[in-house]
């Protein structure tokens, strides 16, 4: 996601979401500075991972500008080029920012 993420950063929102590790929001925030992650970090609650069915740790979804789910893959799965693909999609049918 790195390595694609500057193509796309003025045009849609990034953010990485803590799924419980237990970690404090400040201990996410120098964790994702320590990765040089370029993209926000929260925390989700239960009821987020739920509504997005989030069951397992590295979930990454992508979601449209009309709050629509158009892409889901887990650990290790979605290439760089899978991924482009999707972000041009939402973003050309101007569904960003």
């Amino acid at each position: 996601m790195r390595e694609i993420q500057p193509r796309f950063a003025e045009k849609l929102d990034f953010l990485a979401l803590d799924i419980g590790s237990g970690s404090s929001i400040d201990d996410l925030h120098s964790f994702a500075q320590e990765q040089e992650y370029p993209w926000p970090v929260a925390q989700a609650d239960a009821n987020m991972l739920r509504a997005f069915n989030v069951t397992v740790q590295s979930t990454k979804i992508a979601i449209d500008g009309n709050g629509v789910i158009v892409y889901r893959a887990g650990y290790g799965e979605g290439t760089t080029e899978e991924w482009a693909s999707i972000f041009e999609h939402i973003s050309d049918q101007g569904q960003s920012k």
